[in-house]
């Protein structure tokens, strides 16, 4: 099934012309939101002029009216449309949601990532689901309502007192040291991985090990699990389309050579570890879905478990081997070599870094998919000993 494509952003930001010029080279259907609301009646502008509310609530109404009209579509919403109500929520459970802001403002890595982001989630919460009951849990007693009530109240309070001492106090932005020392304090051009890999590692071992212990817990959690899906409904017998195993397979090789280019280009260039990861972790996740956990693993024989501590001990030894040179811990060192036939270029020790973020995100990704994917396996294979106990 083809997914619709959102196209939301900022007021100006070209959704209507890329949204045209995308739908035709993809031969999609386009609708503009606001288009759409005009063709029911007033136009958009007159509507938020008059009641901003109102037009709110009726710009929702034709959203999913447009969506319940077919999926093969490419929507240009308002660009207030992804902050009212549940619209985000239903944009990203109907298809992908593209921030054309990132790409006006010249960071198509983070666009990246956001897709990247959006397929890897919508895939492992499709395989939840089928997991999660659906009744609703007893609702509260009202005394406990009111106490959660208060409970939210001053921890909102709090958290808006210190968010508005922080924006009023007087501060010197740090922004242009990162970008006047990006190429001779961490040899690369591309000042969001510098920053990331050098300039803040540390704070980047931390979130990579708190990606590696979430996966470890979600391990632990679902290895040896048995649940009863929740979800109603018949297994269909073609479950592994022969044209999807088909394409892709090919598709594996070219996508890991697009991700190590954008691995390697990560210090210049928009890229880097992290991105690069993601990458590689949905075309491994495309061989799953194309084929099933039991083809797959028969094929990719990969310990995510190892895979995620030696993308962690790549990342410490990084750090650790400063140490040796005298210097603080995480401190990067680039410059030139010139290996035979290849020639000059220059190298950052960071790269070695980046290469542990790389393999941590595979390693959690993947992870994760295989625990929920092995739940499914459970559940057509009787536990050990059912059989020889009938007998």
């Amino acid at each position: 099934m083809v997914a619709p494509l959102f196209l939301i952003g900022f007021m100006a930001a070209g959704k209507t012309s890329v949204g045209r010029a995308l739908a035709a080279s993809s031969r999609r259907r386009f609708v503009d939101l606001d288009e759409a609301i005009a063709e029911r009646g007033e136009p958009a502008s007159q509507l938020v002029a008059r009641d901003e509310a109102a037009f709110r609530v009726r710009e929702a109404a034709v959203l999913r009216e447009v969506i319940a009209a077919g999926a093969d579509t490419v929507i240009a919403t308002g660009g207030g449309a992804a902050t009212f109500g549940d619209n985000l929520a239903r944009m990203r459970a109907a298809g992908l949601v593209v921030a054309l802001a990132f790409l006006r403002f010249a960071a198509p890595d983070l666009a990246l990532t956001q897709l990247s982001v959006e397929v890897v989630t919508i895939v492992l919460l499709l395989m939840a689901l089928r997991y999660l009951p659906q009744e609703a849990v007893a609702e509260s007693s009202p005394a406990r309502r009111w106490r959660d009530a208060g409970l939210a109240t001053l921890g909102g309070l709090g958290a808006a007192a210190l968010c508005f001492a922080m924006l009023t106090r007087p501060f010197d932005t740090i922004s242009g040291y990162h970008i006047a020392q990006s190429v001779p304090g961490g040899g690369g051009t591309n000042v969001v991985n510098v920053i990331l890999v050098d300039f803040r590692g540390f704070d980047t071992l931390g979130e990579i090990a708190v990606l590696a212990m979430a996966a470890l817990g979600l391990h632990a959690l679902l290895d040896g699990l048995r649940l009863a899906p929740q979800a109603g409904g018949v297994r269909t017998d073609d479950r592994y389309p022969v044209m999807l195993a088909m394409l892709m397979r090919p598709l594996l090789p070219l996508a890991i050579t697009v991700s190590i280019y954008i691995f390697l280009r990560g210090h210049n260039l928009p890229g880097g570890g992290f991105i690069a990861g993601l990458v590689t972790a949905i075309a491994l996740m495309l061989q799953y879905v194309a084929g099933g956990i039991d083809f797959a693993q028969a094929r990719l024989r990969i310990n995510y478990v190892r895979l995620l501590g030696l993308g962690l001990a790549i990342a410490v030894a990084t750090g650790l081997a400063s140490w040796l040179f005298g210097r603080p811990f995480l401190t990067s060192a680039h410059g030139y070599v010139s290996p035979p036939i290849v020639g000059a270029f220059e190298i950052a020790s960071a790269m070695a870094f980046d290469l542990g973020v790389y393999l941590v995100v595979i390693g959690t990704v993947m992870l994760a998919l295989t625990e929920l994917g092995l739940l499914g396996r459970r559940e057509r294979t009787p536990p050990a000993g059912t059989a020889q106990g009938q007998g």
